[in-house]
């Protein structure tokens, strides 16, 4: 099996920086159509499954608030298989799923933050600019990373 394991922030939903995501203070939490429609087109080019490690995991209504945003797009709940642990860093999380998971044959996160570390191998990260997302470069990294179908 193939993952993507997918953060929000910066990657689908897009935010200029130095402009505060979160709190009363935040700016509109609207995912891009451009990243939405390449996020899409690495499932279907890869035939992966997603893996939410965004912050987002934490509270049921922003989840419901990205599966509605992703609908028009084609991707579903159907298309996650799961959540990562909450620990202290995302790179213990994101390891921390893939070692539990032995049906995972490769992975690849997809993040505007880089976490790699000893544990989390660099290569394996693919990382976006969070006022871009997934650019047509990014998605042609992931897909060739994970290989196509």
């Amino acid at each position: 099996m193939k993952i993507l394991f997918l953060d929000i922030d910066g990657v689908v939903c897009l935010h200029e920086k130095d402009v505060v995501n979160w709190g009363e203070d935040a700016a509109d939490d609207i995912f891009d159509d451009g990243c939405c429609l390449r996020l899409k087109q690495i499932l279907d080019a890869t035939g992966c499954k997603l893996v939410l490690s965004s912050s987002w995991r934490l509270y049921q209504n922003d989840v419901q608030n990205m599966l509605a945003q992703f609908k028009p797009f084609g991707i579903t709940s159907k298309d996650f298989i799961g959540v990562t642990p909450l620990l202290k860093r995302r790179s213990d999380e994101i390891m921390t799923f893939a070692e539990t998971h032995s049906e995972i044959d490769i992975f690849v996160a997809v993040d505007d933050e880089d976490f790699s570390d000893a544990r989390f191998p660099a290569e394996k990260l693919v990382l976006t600019e969070q006022e871009r997302g997934i650019t047509e470069d990014v998605k042609c990294e992931i897909i060739k990373k994970l290989g196509t179908k």
